[in-house]
């Protein structure tokens, strides 16, 4: 292999990440075992640190960054940040190389993921529209679920990067802002099924039933969600260390219900979600977990929830 191929597969390797939170950094270590060189950047000099340590390296700036990449996962957590990093003053599109491909993965409204994706377009760079789900656990493990869309260049360019990262690729389309849209469904159900599984336990604290018991139950019934399953033993342990954030789905519910007003569409059930957790947030309860609306109903209906110290098995 000659010098100039060996340089081109050396950096065909080379993946970025940009936001190294739960999912980015899950995503990070994912690329790491799938042998690529990582090269994350991140705000929080800690997180880049903590990169290092399990043999990645970092960037000061989305811009550094693209003058060592030619492919860059976007992880952030709003699109006035993935803004920033795309386009901002050290944004990375003034420095990818021509041709170069960004997997825009961070939770946006669709008319947003279609704008950037033109833009980048303008500047000779490919977009996978590829927004993620599975949480940081199924990040961590490279086998989050990818709903993305865009050119079949782009799906050329990322293939390798994304098997390492997804246990599960949708192709849903070809046009920026599709796969942000199936995202955005995805997000309706999650947020509505989070908040009706917080008002469920709550009305059967209050009833008097065990909490433990209603969810002995319902995992086995036709009322079970995954985010049932999921997020009830949060409230059954009194552990709202955030997973995922209240603030995430005051985000994502947000997204749902100025898309869908856009359309004049209407979503009631998203409508009254986003209610509850735009309560739980001025509450003062924004940054832990999203089960953790149901505090919400220990205010309102005087109920007593289970505290860390109740359940002993954990």
């Amino acid at each position: 292999m000659s010098d100039h191929h060996r340089d081109d597969h050396i950096r065909a390797r080379v993946a970025g990440v940009i936001g190294l939170g739960s999912m980015g950094m899950g995503v990070a270590l994912s690329l790491l075992r799938g042998g690529f060189r990582v090269i994350g950047c991140d705000e929080a000099p800690a997180k880049c640190m903590s990169l290092v340590t399990h043999g990645g390296e970092a960037a000061a700036t989305p811009a550094e960054l693209g003058r060592q990449v030619e492919r860059v996962v976007i992880l952030v957590a709003t699109a006035d940040q993935v803004e920033s990093v795309l386009f901002g003053p050290n944004g990375i599109a003034a420095t990818l190389p021509k041709g170069g491909c960004v997997v825009q993965s961070a939770t946006v409204p669709a008319a947003y993921a279609a704008d950037a994706g033109r833009r980048l377009a303008d500047l000779g760079l490919l977009m996978l529209d590829a927004p993620v789900s599975g949480g940081p656990v199924k990040a961590a493990e490279g086998r989050m679920t990818v709903m993305a869309s865009g050119p079949e260049e782009a799906f050329a360019r990322a293939e390798d990067l994304l098997a390492a990262a997804s246990g599960t690729l949708h192709r849903v389309g070809t046009e920026h802002g599709q796969g942000s849209v199936v995202k955005t469904i995805n997000q309706l159900l999650a947020g509505v099924h989070i908040a009706a599984s917080a008002e469920a336990m709550a009305f059967g604290i209050r009833a008097g039933v065990d909490p433990q018991r209603i969810y002995d139950v319902i995992t086995s019934s036709a009322g079970n969600s995954w985010m049932f399953e999921n997020r009830v033993p949060h409230i059954l342990n009194g552990d709202y260390s955030p997973h995922s954030a209240v603030d995430i789905f005051v985000k994502d519910l947000g997204i749902v219900v100025d898309s869908a007003r856009r359309m004049t569409f209407p979503t009631p059930l998203a409508a009254t979600a986003l209610q509850m957790f735009t309560m739980a947030a001025s509450a003062g309860l924004g940054r832990e977990d999203d089960a953790a609306v149901i505090k919400i109903f220990e205010r309102l209906a005087g109920i007593t929830l289970p505290q860390p110290n109740d359940n002993p098995e954990g």
